[in-house]
């Protein structure tokens, strides 16, 4: 395997340099981005605490009554009803994040159905982690498995989006992932499908709030609470369109459907522990660490191939733009400096997907 080229990125904030300029159009100078170069220092607040606001939607979701001139009045007169089966639907991994959202949800009182994709390549640890937990806490466990051809195309779509010559798709690709991009678009489709068969009126998503932010904002502050159909669509839209050039029964995968169900980021109200906390809880409940993921995810066993496909054609992986994004929140942190990938996972991804010569060649693993 090759030593992928690496953006080390701003001194301030650790966002590549060249996904930096891509995006905001300013070139930066001397080490640092053209966001740090020019924006105005931000109080360093990264975990507000806003519980109590999600606690508030959740007794008006109940029929509590709206006070007049209350906080975010507008919205919680525009909540969906409760009477249904279910209250939400966890967009559910099994991995560190959404397992701590769900156990929260669930402490909170919430009637919640764990919704899973299992796109070929969820670690069977993770699966039994996800099958334990939801035993234990009581909830209903859904898990949608795509036939494998259709879904290993879209990764390779993903993998092969910089040699299409498009910058648009050059530039979502570097902010989601070659390959979380095709499996989060996939996620979010098939959730809009399951949501609307079901008239579930909350979709809870375990994202965190460097994974929110496309630029600077976030799903939250353009459209707060936004209807997930109209999330999906804008996040799944151009990989489809580009799917349905390449491999149009793939992009099936990715069709949504209209629903009167909102989407709620879990972690834009509710701080995200530390990871040794987060983990400690989890395996506190019998949760265990999976060992065949990689350094960075705890479900997903082609998420190290994923990087390396990044640092290899763009120079820099999706989880150096999420940090970034983080440290921009608390300017006071500091840069995280991206550590070396597991070679281990990275080669057992490609022999998983079924890699041939020429493409271990193309990504840098030959």
């Amino acid at each position: 395997m090759d030593a992928a080229r690496t953006d080390t990125g701003c001194s301030r904030c650790g966002m590549p340099l060249t996904f930096d300029a891509l995006v905001s159009g300013v070139p930066g100078e001397a080490g640092v981005c053209g966001h740090c170069a020019t924006a105005e220092p931000v109080p360093a607040a990264p975990q507000v605490d806003r519980s109590a606001l999600l606690d508030r939607i959740f007794a008006v979701y109940r029929g509590a009554p709206v006070e007049p001139g209350e906080g975010y009045e507008s919205v919680l007169r525009t909540l969906p009803s409760a009477g249904g089966d279910i209250d939400g639907v966890v967009l559910y991994s099994g991995g560190k994040d959404s397992s701590w959202m769900l156990a929260d949800l669930v402490h909170r009182g919430l009637k919640v159905v764990a919704w899973m994709l299992d796109q070929g390549y969820q670690s069977p640890a993770a699966i039994d982690n996800a099958r334990f937990l939801c035993d234990r806490l009581g909830v209903d466990l859904v898990i949608a498995k795509p036939e494998r051809e259709p879904m290993d195309n879209l990764f390779r779509i993903g993998f092969g989006i910089p040699d299409q010559g498009d910058p648009e798709l050059v530039r979502s690709a570097m902010t989601f992932g070659s390959a979380c991009w095709p499996c989060f678009a996939t996620i979010s489709a098939r959730a809009t499908v399951f949501c609307r068969e079901n008239d579930v009126p909350f979709c809870f998503v375990g994202t965190h709030k460097g994974q929110n932010r496309v630029g600077d904002e976030t799903a939250m502050a353009q459209t707060f609470l936004p209807p997930l159909s109209a999330a999906a669509d804008g996040f799944v839209a151009p990989l489809r369109d580009h799917a349905r050039t390449r491999a149009p029964e793939s992009a099936d995968l990715l069709d949504t459907a209209p629903s009167r169900t909102i989407l709620v980021p879990f972690y834009e109200f509710v701080p995200r522990p530390a990871r040794e906390d987060l983990i400690a809880d989890l395996e506190a409940m019998g949760w265990r660490v999976p060992r065949n993921t990689g350094s960075c995810s705890t479900n997903c066993m082609i998420n190290e191939l994923g990087c390396q496909v990044m640092r290899h054609q763009y120079g820099f992986d999706v989880y150096q733009v999420f940090e970034a994004h983080e440290r921009r929140l608390d300017p006071e942190a500091g840069p995280v400096r991206p550590g070396p990938l597991d070679e281990a996972a990275v080669r057992r991804g490609a022999r998983l997907i079924g890699l041939t010569p020429e493409e271990e060649r193309a990504f840098g693993l030959a």
